[in-house]
């Protein structure tokens, strides 16, 4: 089975030679890495083994370099010489292997440990613009100033186009905070092996992890603070800009069809548990901005305690009186406001649908509205399937099918997957898993774990069970667990796809167009770094196609299940390796990656590696 699936644009996509995103491995050459691994192999060894599998799998068009610290002072030369020794090996280039290959070879352990240096001079080897990737691999704490973890935080302020991802190896409880630190303050995840097993199993790990830089994507624009000479949008398109400190921008939306909707669905990454800040927007006929409003929505994160940064929210310009102008101006004016002056200057993608109108009298024959489905109990497969990378935005979110899929997640992480979703259709998400003694521990911090769904067009489409009653076979919340292997079930379930949803309020009004769903299972708890092994399983319910409208599609075309309503870039996906079947793709059952890989294709490729030599340990076993 083929379908599309949106993934983060790269250049190569839109016709030149490489992708966007870069990428630097940065690797720790100091003494310690002589020393032995719990299994009697050197440090160095296990670092270069999966080097090669990385380099031997890396595509022609990856743009990725190879620096080193610690390689050429010795303890005695003194700070002054030591901390500042870190070479390039490799500069950042397409099909480079042979050089990187011969870097790996001359890859030696010898002197000190200069982190941040390291770190500095790999932020300037990738550039300041577009995606940026750092994989960093030490084994030890930081022997020189300053803090790697204050440059990682430097680093990463330039945006959400740079992420930094550590692996530590055989690390004491210092070194492996500071790694940690260092992660976290870049954006990325850590990964902790204490012997080449564990190795192998971390990087299996970061396999199934969400290890992708969030992706916004789409064509720049500028909206002007001006309506009168706001730039104009195409529907359908995918734009992105900075947020102002304060007041608004407008942008323009022609129709292409007189009697249309217009989507627009707006998402920007702002602080994780924040409840107070949001980017508001507004929909006004274009005869009259800032006049009579069509429509209007704020794009919150998930509140108080969230792990997500991931700020959404959609609206629609449909009005039920067919002579309104918001069904009937020539164009829409949109209008964004930041409510929160921290944002200012950060990126927010714009996503903009026209969905045709009902064909002549078509509104006669549209069905009411559904009731909202009532929760069935889900059992998860005794056999899920257990080769299925999350991804960590919408852009990076593997395709599912109904079934259960084995996944483990960090503390602090959040894992997205899409489910498309056919008129007459509801979906329904559940998480199981056997609380560790570590999930136990970080929750007394009063943090748990949340599934939530968003609609194609950024809406919220996921029903809070909890607020209407759970159901009776779901646990108290985490905070009230305190004894290893208690069981915990949560899920969500969105509103049935019908054409009259779009009166109603969210979640229902999201449920107005199929499309894709994005399931989103956030571990939110910021003590510690644990895994917590899951089981996600999905169910979709009522016929595909029951009670489609009518549309009027002489000049635009109806919106699908397995579309994503925006012109993101889209690439061929066999979901044969990640359907609830159970079978393997051509790819021998290795996850499918896209062409530009960044820091998580890589982490991924050093897990395919060692998938050769060593059978995938789940993480917590």
């Amino acid at each position: 089975m083929t379908t599309l699936v949106a993934v983060p644009s790269t250049a190569a996509e839109s016709g030149d030679d490489e992708p966007v995103g870069r990428l630097m491995l940065v690797l720790d050459s100091s003494g310690s890495m002589s020393e032995l691994t719990g299994d009697g192999r050197t440090r160095i060894d296990a670092a270069k083994d999966a080097l090669r599998a990385v380099v031997n799998q890396l595509p022609d068009v990856q743009p990725v370099g190879m620096r080193v610290f610690g390689a050429t002072q010795p303890t005695r030369a003194g700070a002054e010489l030591y901390c500042s020794d870190s070479q390039n090996v490799a500069p950042v280039a397409t099909d480079n292997r042979d050089d990187l290959n011969a870097a790996i070879d001359a890859y030696e352990p010898y002197g000190e440990t200069p982190i941040a240096y390291a770190l500095q001079e790999a932020g300037t080897d990738l550039g300041a613009e577009g995606q940026r990737s750092i994989v960093l691999v030490s084994d030890g704490l930081a022997t020189c100033e300053p803090d790697p973890c204050v440059v990682a935080e430097q680093l990463r302020a330039g945006g959400v186009d740079v992420r930094i991802d550590v692996v530590g190896l055989n690390v004491d409880a210092a070194a492996r905070a500071s790694l940690e630190c260092v992660a976290s303050a870049g954006g990325g995840t850590y990964y902790d092996a204490t012997d080449t097993a564990s190795l192998v199993d971390g990087l299996t790990t970061a396999q199934t992890r969400s290890a992708r830089p969030f992706d916004l994507t789409g064509e720049p624009i500028e909206g002007t603070p001006d309506v009168s000479d706001a730039p104009r949008m195409t529907a359908p398109g995918q734009y992105v800009d900075t947020l102002p400190v304060d007041g608004a921008l407008f942008y323009r939306i022609p129709r292409t069809q007189i009697g249309s909707t217009i989507h627009v669905g707006v998402s920007y990454i702002g602080e994780a548990g924040s409840a107070g800040e949001s980017v508001r927007m507004s929909l006004y006929p274009g005869s009259a901005p800032e006049g009579l409003s069509c429509a209007s929505g704020s794009a919150f994160g998930n509140g108080i305690g969230s792990a997500n940064p991931y700020h959404f929210d959609g609206v629609a310009s449909w009005k039920a009186t067919p002579d309104d102008p918001c069904n009937l101006d020539e164009d829409l004016v949109l209008a964004l406001e930041n409510s929160n002056p921290a944002n200012a200057g950060k990126p927010v993608e714009i996503a903009v649908y026209e969905e045709p109108p009902l064909a002549d009298d078509a509104d006669r024959d549209v069905e009411p509205a559904p009731e909202a489905p009532a929760w069935q109990t889900l059992e998860p497969s005794g056999s899920p399937e257990t080769d299925v990378v999350p991804g960590s935005s919408l852009a990076s979110a593997p395709v599912l099918t109904d079934g259960s899929y084995e996944l483990d997640i960090n503390q602090g992480e959040t894992q997205v997957f899409a489910v498309p979703l056919d008129w007459g259709q509801n979906l329904q998400a559940q998480i199981d898993m056997t609380l560790t003694q570590q999930t136990i521990d970080a929750a007394h911090v009063g943090y748990g774990f949340s599934i939530d769904v968003v609609g194609p067009l950024r809406t919220d489409d996921g029903d809070n069970l909890y607020g209407k009653g759970r159901p009776a076979d779901w646990n108290e919340p985490l905070i009230l667990a305190s004894t290893a292997g208690t069981p915990l079930r949560t899920g969500t379930q969105t509103p049935t796809v019908a054409y009259l949803q779009r009166a109603g309020a969210l979640p229902v009004r999201g449920a107005a167009i199929p499309g894709y769903r994005y399931v989103q299972v956030a571990f939110e708890a910021n003590v510690g770094s644990n895994t917590q092994p899951y089981t996600l399983t999905l169910k979709t319910s009522g016929e595909a196609g029951d009670g489609a409208p009518e549309y009027d599609t002489s000049q635009l075309s109806a919106p699908e299940a397995d579309s994503s309503l925006v012109s993101s870039p889209v690439r061929n996906v066999d979901t044969e390796a990640t359907s609830a079947d159970g079978d393997a793709g051509d790819d021998g059952g290795f996850p499918v990656l896209p062409v530009g890989l960044g820091a998580a294709g890589v982490l991924a490729l050093l897990a395919a590696g060692a998938l050769l030599i060593r059978s995938r340990v789940s993480a917590g076993r």
